[in-house]
């Protein structure tokens, strides 16, 4: 049974750690960037590019994607030594000792479909288009304890193996921004409303698993307790006895998934910009206050079952001279389709409720000290909050204009239990248009198995109407 748990658990979690790594939460190096329009995705009242418009073009104007987990991927697999050298090995107690009670594995995803920026005077309007996509995995430290001790040590017990959750999301986003200067070379305000348009989410309410071994190690019972909520434009089907076989989206037209319209959700950024001396700026703001509730393609599992497994009888299996011989993987696989009916639910334990999905709220805080007019320090703390999982970043940054056409950022954060994460930024002008590349961990590039998080941002801005000269009356950050 050990086996086959290991198997389960190992496999699925390469996978999502894997498909994590092709894809790489917002940089917080992109927040003190001279020059850089996006500044207002973590602060709506913080502008740091004085054009008077900005515009941005489908798929051009700024893909994001990140990945971050407590662990590193070279904790479970790494190559081996010795006559492994050469080999990839599966290291479970490196693995085991790198966990955290609860751990999290968090990936998203967004893309600009337009952006459009107008300034006049005091006042910035802007509206955007996104699609956004966000995935989160947790699982308790106690599930690969069982993993790598097996039963034994939990003779007539019941062992938790903690709860897991697998959260999946993707929306579109409209956002109507303004901000204005209250107070003349002092306070800034601002904010975003935004329309979201729910496509397809799964969220687990529970998932919680249980195992019960005999006092003589005769037996064991697996306990599950689950309730998963579930909204895409799919058919659940099932066999002639009303038992779930499967999800089929063979008839999913992609026009119609893009288009629809009945998940629907607000949210609200707010956030403030004060200088308090000629060369301190401070900068607060809350991003993503919200929820998309959705109401249609519903499906929830609502579903517990308990498997006695009295283990796999191998005595048959041993000399394949004997005419009563059995192959050992023929007996593997007659368990795996006794568990797997045992685990399937019926038609009446699925239904129909609609259910509300939190965006993930964030919360900056931070400020600069302008060493000179081309030349800033920052230092930014960043709260990101998904459920049940929180997280903190603390980056400090130095943040340079070149002759007003190039940006350069390098910082240092410490993203959570994460310390070695060194970002950079650059964005150079040629004309009107503007190409930028941010990231706040550039080792993964040299070794993605070697850290715990990894984000990129790159893209393409059209500027219009930027001032080159600060004026007295206007702010000094704004280049």
């Amino acid at each position: 049974m050990k086996n086959i748990f290991t198997k389960i658990f190992i496999i699925g979690l390469i996978l999502l750690v894997k498909q994590s790594n092709l894809s790489a939460q917002e940089s917080t190096t992109l927040m003190f960037m001279k020059g850089m329009s996006q500044s207002d995705l973590m602060n709506p009242a913080l502008h740091n590019d004085s054009s008077k418009v900005v515009i941005g073009l489908p798929g051009m104007s700024g893909m994001y994607f990140d990945v971050n987990s407590g662990f590193l991927s070279s904790d479970l697999m790494h190559k081996g030594t010795g006559i492994l050298a050469d080999s990839l090995v599966i290291d479970i107690e490196k693995f085991h000792n790198s966990l955290s009670t609860t751990n999290p594995i968090q990936q998203h995803f967004s893309m600009p479909i337009f952006y459009l920026g107008i300034r006049i005077k005091k006042s910035f309007f802007s509206i955007g288009i996104t699609e956004k996509e966000v995935a989160q995995f947790t699982f308790a430290k106690s599930l690969v304890t069982f993993i790598k001790d097996g039963n034994a040590p939990y003779m007539g017990q019941n062992f938790n193996l903690g709860d897991m959750n697998m959260d999946a999301f993707h929306y579109r986003e409209f956002a109507l921004g303004y901000s204005n200067e209250l107070i003349k070379n002092k306070l800034t305000v601002g904010g975003k409303a935004k329309i979201l348009y729910g496509k397809m989410a799964m969220q687990t309410e529970r998932m919680n698993l249980k195992v019960e071994t005999a006092a003589d190690g005769s037996y064991l019972n697996l306990n599950a307790d689950m309730k998963i909520n579930f909204s895409a434009p799919v058919t659940v089907e099932f066999d002639e006895e009303n038992y779930f076989t499967g999800i089929n989206g063979d008839d999913v037209d992609p026009k119609d998934y893009m288009l629809q319209t009945g998940n629907t959700g607000l949210a609200f950024d707010l956030g403030a910009v004060y200088k308090l001396t000629p060369k301190i700026t401070l900068s607060g703001s809350i991003i993503d206050l919200g929820k998309i509730s959705f109401k249609e393609d519903l499906n929830n599992l609502n579903y517990g079952s308990t498997y006695k497994w009295e283990g796999i009888d191998f005595s048959k299996s041993i000399d394949e001279s004997q005419e009563d011989y059995v192959d050992p993987a023929d007996l593997v696989d007659d368990e795996m389709k006794k568990i797997e009916k045992s685990f399937r639910p019926q038609k009446s334990e699925f239904g129909s409720e609609p259910f509300d999905v939190s965006i993930p709220m964030k919360i900056y805080l931070g400020g600069t000290y302008e060493v000179n007019k081309n030349i800033n320090v920052g230092l930014l703390d960043r709260i990101y909050k998904n459920g049940n999982v929180s997280q903190n970043t603390l980056t400090l940054s130095a943040n340079t204009l070149i002759g007003n056409f190039l940006s350069l950022s390098g910082s240092y954060s410490m993203i959570g239990n994460s310390t070695k994460n060194l970002g950079l930024g650059m964005a150079i002008r040629l004309g009107y248009m503007q190409l930028y590349l941010v990231g706040d961990n550039a080792l993964a590039i040299a070794d993605p198995s070697k850290v715990e998080y990894a984000n990129l941002r790159f893209g393409l801005n059209y500027l219009f109407g930027r001032s080159h000269k600060v004026k007295i009356s206007e702010p000094a950050e704004i280049q």
